[in-house]
């Protein structure tokens, strides 16, 4: 009875920290198109040049070292060891004081070198700006790590809320104001910046509030017997820790490898300095697109993450690959529906969100990342939950070094559509490897490799059903004097349109049973008045 109250009490602390994730990762893609409309494509370019430098911090703060932390504070507090419990907290956190000190002295004193790096010296003070942020990394990550390990993941969801609410709120106030003012565009892209330090800041002051009124801070004391049996917890802190960060910075990696090599390379090609950054943040604006797919389409998945654990806790090895069976089927329909959608209204969209339809070529290439992020990152998920920790981060250690190499190549050739093409193929690189190392443990599933195929396949019809969409709605209104509005009605009601046609089609080539639907996101309602 005990172990099922446990189970239950995991459920339910996941299922908060999930919705606060939900939340952020929206909230954090979402923002930049306002963003864009405030600074520009050039703005943008600036923004985006550096953004994955924060991205980093968020991932180590956020997702890595709180996760190992939680895990060695919930064994020994299982054990009702409180004081080791303690150690683990006071030795992390002196380790991520060194490393966030080390990351910030690296990136504060060495912040110009790294903007000529990145092509670009005016990003210097954007740099400096950011490299703050990991000065509040030791104790923002012990304090989430802390109570995540007691299964009390109500502070690190307020904390992860708040933090990006206000940081949010901060950039596009902020960016306003300075635009308004006519400052340069590297003074709009510092203020914006600014709202990463602001957001952490605050982040720590409300994890603060809950250690104070839960009156904890007293038992954070350093004494002499902290040393004690340190350094086999260092080791796992570190290791660990970097892994699983690695493991969750897969498009981030991808990102900074294009700030720099995307636009240095544009301009060894012979492009013109401005013209390069308006392409840069033409090639940025399918990030939000990206990152808006991936979440949609992980957070179905990685709702069964849960369930799976809490299976591989009992044991139960045969329900286990049933559940991850279906939660990477349903990573695959999300994935593909969502890239194959983007492909096919890309035109109407872009200029729905952006104003103008320019780079739908290359926005076009990049909405294939949407289905292998989503899948990578559901597969990566349940080899996590089965300790399998370290595979999802080869995969992408690999991907990182194919990336960089078909830039060097192709980005001279083809320009941006070179990039999108190298980071496509990383992706799916990282994809194949994750299959690989899921499938070793868990064994083939080859009616799973069919399923993908009519998925797929069903996908492309969808394609080919919007292109001709739009191809009649262009006929009808003019494709050359069609308006933003215009293209607003265009976009929505094409999403709905080949939302139910993709929809229709995947119920139809029955790639769930009704006992899968039933633990799929609002599968009980399609049984109940579809099937």
């Amino acid at each position: 009875m005990q172990k099922k109250s446990n189970v239950l009490m995991l459920l339910n602390g996941a299922v908060i920290l999930t919705l606060a994730g939900l939340f952020t990762k929206i909230l954090s893609a979402s923002y930049r198109i306002p963003y864009h409309h405030i600074a520009g494509d050039v703005g943008f370019y600036i923004y985006q040049q550096v953004y994955p430098l924060y991205g980093i911090i968020l991932q180590i703060s956020t997702y890595g070292f709180p996760v190992i932390i939680s895990k060695l504070v919930s064994e020994h507090v299982a054990n009702n060891e409180k004081k080791q419990a303690i150690q683990v907290i006071q030795v992390s956190f002196v380790f991520l004081s060194m490393l966030s000190l080390m990351l910030f002295g690296i990136q504060y004193g060495f912040a110009e070198n790294i903007a000529t790096l990145m092509g670009d010296k005016e990003l210097t003070l954007l740099i400096q700006i950011i490299s703050f942020s990991f000065l509040f990394v030791p104790f923002v990550a012990s304090i989430r790590g802390y109570y995540q390990g007691l299964n009390e993941m109500l502070p690190t969801a307020v904390s992860q809320v708040s933090e990006q609410t206000l940081r949010v709120a901060t950039i596009l106030l902020l960016s306003f104001l300075l635009v308004k003012n006519n400052y340069s565009p590297y003074i709009v892209g510092a203020g914006a910046i600014f709202g990463s330090v602001v957001g952490i800041t605050f982040s720590l002051m409300v994890l603060i509030f809950f250690l104070f009124r839960s009156r904890v801070v007293t038992t954070w004391s350093f004494s002499k017997q902290t040393l004690t049996g340190a350094v086999p917890i260092l080791k796992k802190v570190a290791i660990q820790g970097i892994i699983i960060c690695i493991s969750g910075m897969g498009l981030l990696l991808i990102q900074l490898i294009d700030s720099f090599t995307l636009y240095p390379s544009l301009l060894t090609s012979g492009i013109d300095a401005e013209k390069a950054k308006g392409m840069k943040g033409i090639y940025d604006r399918g990030v939000p697109l990206i990152q808006l797919g991936t979440v949609v389409g992980t957070a179905f998945s990685l709702s069964l993450v849960p369930v799976i654990s809490s299976a591989i806790a009992q044991n139960d090895w045969a329900f286990v690959k049933s559940k991850v069976n279906v939660s990477i089927k349903l990573s695959l329909v999300v994935g593909v529906g969502a890239s194959c959608g983007l492909a096919g209204l890309m035109e109407p969209i872009n200029h729905m969100l952006y104003g103008n339809i320019e780079g739908s070529q290359v926005l076009k290439m990049l909405s294939m990342l949407v289905i292998f992020t989503t899948i990578s990152a559901t597969i990566a998920a349940v080899l996590q939950g089965i300790g399998r920790m370290k595979a999802p981060a080869y995969a992408i250690c690999i991907g990182v070094v194919i990336k960089i190499l078909l830039n060097l190549w192709l980005v001279p050739i083809m320009y941006t559509e070179g990039a999108a093409i190298s980071s496509a193929i990383s992706f799916l690189v990282i994809t194949v490897m994750n299959s690989i190392f899921l499938y070793k443990v868990l064994g083939p599933k080859n009616k799973l490799i069919r399923h993908a195929v009519k998925i797929i396949a069903v996908g492309l019809l969808m394609v080919m059903v919007l292109r001709g969409y739009l191809w009649t709605m262009n006929g009808i209104l003019d494709a050359h004097s069609v308006s933003r509005g215009l293209n607003v009605g265009i976009a929505l009601s094409g999403v709905m349109f080949g939302g139910l046609f993709y929809l229709a089609l995947i119920i139809k080539s029955s790639i769930f049973t009704k006992n899968e639907l039933r633990d799929v996101p609002l599968g009980k309602w399609l049984i109940k008045y579809i099937l």
